[in-house]
């Protein structure tokens, strides 16, 4: 499902970068929610060895948060939802897209890249994260 908000006299598809004509559209789903995050990757693409170029899957800032928090972090589908300010079922959602990106490029040997997204990069700790061993926040030295 694209995320869609008026923009101007055109239609913004948020995640993916396109712009429809007004006339285009007929319906207007209720506008995105923001996807709190705790921090860009600093590595943001990954190439299979020995085929540079070649097929290019992306995943979003936001789906990268999601597989972060849900398969490095170990959290619950419920407890990612509530870090990154989203539904549950939104969380499921982008996880199943971004493990189906994932097999694609593991598969058929493409070019995985991070970037986009409709995100929002927290800039202190909340409380939600004070469980959280690897919350960016916490690995900053102090004065950063």
């Amino acid at each position: 499902e694209m995320l869609r908000s008026l923009v101007g006299s055109e239609m913004c598809i948020r995640d993916r970068g396109y712009t429809l004509p007004k006339e285009e559209v007929l319906t207007l789903a209720r506008p995105p929610k923001c996807r709190c995050i705790c921090s860009v990757p600093k590595t943001t693409c990954f190439e299979p060895h020995g085929q540079p170029g070649g097929e290019t899957v992306n995943i979003g800032y936001d789906e990268y948060e999601v597989i972060r928090l849900l398969d490095y972090e170990l959290l619950s589908q419920k407890q990612c939802a509530d870090k990154m300010s989203i539904s549950r079922s939104t969380v499921a959602r982008m996880y199943e897209h971004a493990r189906q990106q994932i097999a694609d490029a593991l598969v058929n040997g493409k070019r995985i890249t991070i970037s986009g997204g409709d995100i929002r990069v927290c800039a202190a700790m909340r409380p939600e994260c004070r469980h959280i061993k690897n919350c960016c926040h916490r690995l900053k030295s102090p004065g950063e």
